[in-house]
């Protein structure tokens, strides 16, 4: 429906768009008339209003840039085309209990480590980045694959003091190294386990995959060593999954294919299938990046998940919900589950307790243009975000750099007791630390109510 508005001096609005997310308005026409004169001018202006629970903006860069052991090491890594600008995408985060934020840059050439934290040092283009653990593990040129250290990772989780890096092996559209999972113990940063995943695990019958999303579950954290790892995986439709004492196997779905993402009215071609993953007591639910609808899949029983068909995972694969816009990436808190609008720019919850009914969270058009990473952190008090420019850089429309004093990258948090207060997603349960589980290495002061568990910068 549109509507008219005329104010004084003859200006025009046309309100072309009211919704419950945004109001968008038009200004049509401005005429002036100075004595003989008449002017004509059309301007167009588009307003967009956020919505929802607050956005707090933790960090932003305009360019991803490095802490390099000196001068000469960037100057060198420049000439040679080892770092280049408009290479470096941040694509997801996680923190640690330290406090430690740990974030992964999508190996490309011109990306010179993908695995890095957030150093404390803020140049141009926002906070530097340290290689983790450091330098030496992100080895990589022509001559030299380093196929011992890590090539490319995309998604990260930590889990009871551990970190869980899903390292892909491939630099651009190029395999370069098999794929492997690593493990770390960030009480003393070393590595704890090193597992490369067999290609006919990793890959389809056709040869077809790419691992990019690691996902451990474990029940208690002192069975840590136990985890299941749950590993999704991309062009080949299929998830990995890693068990000590089962090894490694892989399933494959129908229902785990993927579309071309549209985001703020530009699509653009995606090979990325069920790329997003989260359990829910017995269930775990996963999303194809840019499709519309969510899936849940029963994993009490490793065992007989290791044998099941293709036929068979399509029959024990239930429907949650379908959307009214394309998602991507999925998380979870109780039986409260988070996952984003791509179109709308927007974060939705729902309550799996109940029927499927999808409530908004936050809208903004300018912030969550495209969410490539989400989680629960910090025993469920924080969602965590991470936002790019996707559609941007995939359609190459920054050429050989991105434009000045334009925010490309950000990481936002929103308050779990928030969402919990202003929608319906958490009505099921009485108390806000009803499912809190305790870890003996994080400080007791972090489960107090009133304590911000979110470390300042």
């Amino acid at each position: 429906m549109i509507d008219q508005l005329t104010l004084n001096d003859g200006v025009q609005f046309l309100t072309i768009g009211i919704t419950q997310n945004s109001v968008i308005l038009l200004c049509i026409s401005v005429t002036l008339k100075m004595t003989q004169l008449l002017f004509n001018v059309l301007i167009l202006t588009i307003a967009s209003i956020s919505f929802g629970v607050e956005l707090e903006e933790q960090y932003k860069w305009e360019y991803i840039d490095y802490v390099w052991k000196n001068s000469r090491h960037k100057q060198n890594a420049v000439k040679i085309g080892y770092y280049k600008i408009s290479k470096n995408v941040l694509y997801d985060a996680d923190i640690a209990p330290d406090g430690r934020i740990f974030v992964t840059v999508v190996r490309q050439r011109g990306v010179p480590a993908s695995l890095t934290t957030i150093n404390k040092i803020v140049e141009r283009g926002g906070p530097l980045l340290s290689p983790y653990p450091d330098w030496t593990w992100h080895k990589f040129n022509k001559t030299n694959c380093g196929c011992d250290t890590i090539t490319s990772v995309y998604r990260i989780s930590i889990k009871c003091n551990r970190l869980f890096v899903l390292d892909c092996g491939a630099v651009g559209e190029e395999k370069i190294c098999p794929p492997k999972l690593l493990i770390f113990n960030l009480k003393n940063d070393m590595l704890e386990k090193c597992l490369v995943i067999p290609p006919d695990i990793a890959s389809n019958k056709n040869g077809t995959g790419l691992l990019v999303t690691p996902l451990p579950y474990v029940r208690d954290c002192n069975y840590i060593n136990d985890a299941t790892v749950f590993m999704a995986g991309t062009e080949g439709y299929g998830l990995v999954i890693y068990n000590k004492n089962l090894g490694f196997y892989r399933i494959e779905s129908d229902f785990m294919n993927a579309t071309d993402p549209t985001i703020e009215g530009q699509s653009f071609y995606s090979k990325d299938s069920s790329l997003s993953l989260t359990i829910i007591n017995k269930y775990l639910y996963y999303a194809s990046l840019a499709g519309r609808k969510i899936f849940k899949i029963d994993i009490s029983n490793p065992q007989k998940f290791s044998k099941l068909t293709r036929n068979e995972t399509n029959s024990l694969t239930k429907l949650v919900g379908t959307l009214s816009g394309q998602t991507g990436p999925i998380a979870s808190a109780q039986h409260a589950l988070f996952f984003s609008n791509i179109p709308k720019t927007s974060i939705l919850c729902t309550n799996t307790k109940k029927k499927f009914n999808t409530e908004i969270v936050a809208q903004d058009a300018e912030k969550l243009q495209f969410l490539s990473g989400m989680k629960v952190t910090w025993c469920g008090r924080k969602l965590l975000i991470v936002t790019n420019h996707l559609q941007h850089i995939t359609l190459d429309l920054h050429n050989t750099s991105f434009p000045n004093k334009k925010t490309n990258f950000r990481i936002l948090t929103i308050d779990i007791e928030q969402i919990r207060q202003e929608t319906n997603c958490f009505s099921s349960y009485n108390s806000t630390y009803h499912s809190l589980v305790f870890f003996p290495f994080i400080p007791w002061f972090f489960y107090i109510p009133w304590f911000s568990v979110f470390i300042e910068k």
